[in-house]
């Protein structure tokens, strides 16, 4: 190393991923701390860390760390590793998500359950809302389990198509996103893992249209009902918030499926997540024989 590392120019770099783009960022602030080496592998890239001690002493062990992970690892291995993070990273936010899904489509498929409504001189217990004699109840708790099933089968799809875009592709900041740019990514994927992403995409979208007609059917039905057993202004403020539950959810079914083929949105990972890109460790490998003279 230079006698005097301030005289050296600082090579230029762009900006990296997880760890190495913290911990360059912070460490770069420091007059003493200068990169040494800055390289790309396959377009993945990796910042180096300079042999010298930081000022901060708190941040020793954690460049000594780094560095020895370096060490060990080569800049496509360390690339990968942080994409995986961000794969389990999506994968928890879906979990978490999902959960308070499942609640939303029990409260807002079954309308008439949950409502308050007057049974005599009493308030209507659950058992009570669902099962009452006439014909028009009946049905209409036929089609709030019906609007359950539908739901169910709209999530399982929902959850499996999520699956394929956090496997299969990757959140890139770097890369266009609109249609034709996602195509072109799209042709490194194997062509069974890119028909199958298209796949699921399809079948998402044809389940939100049916679920949406049966859950207007519901919401009329419901509302009937509802009515012919109104109690007081509870009636009404339970009922209009589990119909919005449901609508929300419909709405934001429509939004992300309604795009051009190419464009995939994340039904969980708000804002509006858009994949753009193939995931590192998915690209299709090809394989070139040559013949020897």
């Amino acid at each position: 190393m230079p006698e005097n590392p301030e005289k050296v120019q600082e090579p230029k770099h762009e900006r990296t991923s997880g760890f190495a783009s913290g911990f360059y960022e912070e460490m770069s602030k420091k007059p003493s701390l200068k990169p040494l080496v800055y390289h790309g592998a396959n377009s993945r890239r990796v910042q180096e860390i300079p042999d010298i001690i930081p000022e901060n002493p708190d941040k020793v062990q954690e460049l000594k760390w780094f560095r020895e992970g370096l060490q060990k690892n080569n800049s496509s291995t360390y690339f990968i590793m942080s994409n995986k993070d961000q794969d389990f990273n999506q994968r928890l936010n879906v979990a978490s998500t999902f959960s308070l899904e499942l609640y939303r489509v029990l409260m807002g498929a079954f309308l008439i359950a949950f409502v308050p409504q007057k049974c005599g001189d009493h308030i209507c217990s659950v058992g009570e809302n669902v099962n009452r004699d006439d014909a028009l109840s009946r049905t209409t708790v036929a089609f709030n389990s019906l609007t359950l099933l539908a739901f169910c089968v709209l999530y399982g799809i929902e959850v499996r198509r999520e699956n394929k875009l956090i496997t299969y592709l990757d959140v890139n900041k770097f890369k266009a996103l609109d249609n034709d740019s996602v195509g072109e990514a799209l042709q490194q994927l194997e062509p069974a893992k890119k028909d199958t992403i298209l796949a699921y995409d399809v079948y998402y979208q044809k389940a939100g249209y049916l679920c949406s007609a049966i859950f207007s059917c519901n919401s009329v039905l419901s509302a009937v009902v509802v009515y012919m057993h109104y109690l007081d202004s509870k009636t009404i403020t339970v009922f209009l918030t589990n119909l919005l539950f449901m609508s929300l959810k419909v709405l934001d079914v429509y939004n992300t499926v309604n795009t051009k083929p190419n464009i995939f949105y994340s039904a969980y990972l708000k804002n509006k997540v858009q994949f753009n890109d193939v995931d590192p460790d998915k690209i299709m490998t090809i394989k070139v024989e040559v013949e020897e003279p």
